[in-house]
């Protein structure tokens, strides 16, 4: 970038991802923010609410490239139809899947046409005494709603309809398959990463509700491991998943027009490729993907890019923490007996009406 822009230097600073929120908030208090910086997609919207994030709108419509993104990506960097970021890396959810436990028991492998009643039937003929049927990350925490809210979302329902017949379904669904022992019982407390270590890379159980990333752990720790991937099933309004990660949003208007350049070469069709590929994402941009075999014809990730097409994002709102909360105690709530869930969700769209 600098040999392309002899008039800007870029000077960096390396935070780890889970930090970043946290010095970012400590920065704007003492009055020092870096000109551009990452953030995860779900808080582009509150640091723009908070007046943190300069509105880019009029340079990201002049640039004339954010079309060629991915729905979800884009809307994860607008607040009130406005920009105020640029989506930099992505990834969703799918369902992973053991070959060798569906070969064992003669079961046919999933295909994209499979349907929530299929799912369902497929959880409980691949549990056994030796593994379970499925597993999802169902802890309290953003992880627990960023695999519980795809559901909702396919049965025809979403964060701010969750007194409503068509999310009851999906918290049902859920429920049943965690009562009736189609699912471990740990899942409640474990992280994505602890579940697919746990049962599915070890063979315990036969699917996985699974991020795109973990794809590259199981690579790592588990090569010999034979799974493949499929959509998700499709519920009765759509097959949707959430997306998740990175945008870059300028935080400063000292230096707008080389932070702007910046954030263009970064987001540009061959940055977008080389930053992707090598780390194992997906490219938020539709016309980058095409480029790209990996995502275009592996086995694995041309999965993930096709649900990419098919993701949401969670929000966008200001105040995504306190909603994900609200939905959080929801579904715990139901997992561990406490509420039924009707009683449950129409807690949480009470405690979400006063936050909106």
């Amino acid at each position: 970038f600098e040999e392309e822009n002899p008039d800007i230097i870029v000077e960096t600073q390396s935070i780890a991802f889970a930090e970043i929120k946290k010095q970012l908030t400590i920065g704007a208090a003492a009055r020092q923010l870096p000109d551009v910086t990452l953030c995860d997609t779900v808080d582009n919207a509150s640091f723009a609410a908070a007046g943190g994030a300069i509105d880019i709108t009029d340079e990201v419509n002049a640039w004339g490239e954010i079309d060629n993104f991915f729905d979800a990506p884009r809307k994860s960097a607008m607040y009130n139809d406005r920009y105020y970021g640029l989506p930099y890396y992505s990834n969703c959810l799918a369902i992973m899947y053991n070959k060798d436990i569906f070969d064992e028991m003669g079961i046919p492998y999933p295909t994209s046409d499979w349907t929530w009643e299929d799912f369902v039937e497929v959880a409980k003929q691949t549990t056994t005494p030796e593994h379970f049927g499925l597993t999802m990350s169902l802890c309290r925490s953003e992880e627990g709603t960023f695999n519980v809210l795809p559901f909702i979302w396919q049965a025809g329902a979403d964060w701010n309809t969750l007194d409503t017949p068509e999310a009851a379904k999906a918290l049902t669904m859920i429920n049943d398959l965690y009562q009736g022992g189609y699912m471990s019982k740990e899942l409640i407390s474990m992280t994505q990463a602890d579940m697919c270590a746990a049962f599915f890379a070890t063979g315990k159980s036969a699917m996985m509700v699974a991020g795109s990333w973990l794809n590259t752990n199981i690579q790592n720790e588990n090569p010999d491991l034979n799974y493949g991937v499929v959509t998700f099933a499709n519920g009765d309004a759509n097959a949707a998943s959430c997306i998740g990660g990175g945008n870059i949003m300028m935080l400063k208007d000292d230096h707008k027009e080389a932070s702007w350049r910046l954030m263009q070469y970064l987001s540009s069709p061959e940055n977008s490729l080389y930053y992707n590929e090598e780390c194992g994402y997906i490219s938020p941009r539709a016309d980058v993907v095409e480029m790209s075999e990996l995502w275009t014809t592996d086995p694995i990730l041309s999965v993930y890019a096709k649900q990419l097409a098919d993701a949401m994002p969670r929000g966008p709102h200001p105040r995504w923490p306190e909603i994900s909360n609200a939905i959080q105690a929801a579904f715990q709530s139901v997992l561990s007996g406490n509420a039924t869930v009707e009683d449950a969700l129409s807690t949480a769209a009470e405690t979400i009406k006063g936050i909106e």
